[in-house]
């Protein structure tokens, strides 16, 4: 960890997880470099114009911020309406679909990986679908089950330099990207989750900041979900009811 201010680098730092992420880090006093095909709206946040599927771009950006402590590719898209089983998903859809949730993290940690400091950390962003069956999204799963294998990979291989590689996955949260889907969501899935309700942006950016952080420094290749239960629930049971709060 550096001495002055450590340094993080998100991707997808403009809106949903990627954002809530880098105003939480700001926030607890990280100079924080936001890439995105837009701005970070924050102006406490350091913006730079990228697409995470161009490598050239991404060079650019590393050698303009140069050393880091914490790198956190949450770029990515979310499903979408041509993802599909295989023999109905067309190859254009799969290829975008793996061109940003795989390609483009693999080349963001290409990219900043030989700039981080001694005792940095990686934190990859997958999904639930990682974890348990979600059929009818091949690419989209595909995508995410990748990001688990590389955090294992790469805790392994990055713990000689002292780099520590963590994934988080959540669940169904209310950001941006859900927000065509999530009356849909509430009207039609709640009674899916224990908690009865979407993941809040903030929960989930404060566990990739704990394991940005030193707090963390003995946790590598940690696959944790943040999805209020979903994951550990065996399907086919009945959730009981939530009780009202006490008076």
């Amino acid at each position: 960890m550096s001495a002055a201010k450590p340094v993080a680098v998100i991707t997808g730092g403009a809106q949903g997880i990627g954002a809530t992420t880098a105003r939480t880090l700001s926030e607890r006093g990280w100079t924080v470099h936001s890439l995105d095909r837009k701005p970070n709206p924050d102006a406490a946040i350091v913006s730079h114009i990228c697409d995470v599927t161009s490598e050239a771009e991404l060079m650019a950006c590393a050698a303009a911020i140069g050393a880091l402590d914490a790198l956190i590719p949450c770029a990515g898209v979310n499903l979408r309406p041509d993802d599909s089983r295989a023999e109905q998903l067309t190859l254009d859809a799969w290829n975008r679909t793996l061109a940003v949730n795989l390609t483009g993290v693999m080349l963001t940690v290409r990219a900043f990986r030989p700039l981080m400091n001694n005792d940095g950390a990686i934190v990859l962003l997958s999904s639930v679908a990682a974890l348990r069956a979600m059929p009818l999204a091949d690419a989209y799963t595909a995508s995410k089950g990748a990001i688990v294998a590389l955090t294992r990979s790469w805790s392994v291989d990055y713990g000689r330099f002292g780099i520590r590689v963590n994934c988080v996955c959540p669940g169904p949260t209310a950001t941006e990207m859900m927000s065509g889907v999530i009356d849909a969501f509430a009207s039609n899935q709640q009674l899916q989750l224990p908690q009865q309700r979407m993941a809040r942006p903030e929960e989930v950016a404060s566990l990739i900041a704990f394991l940005a952080s030193p707090e963390s420094s003995y946790v590598s290749g940690a696959i944790i979900p943040v999805d209020g239960g979903a994951v550990a629930h065996s399907a086919g049971m009945p959730f009981p009811k939530r009780k009202a709060s006490a008076a």
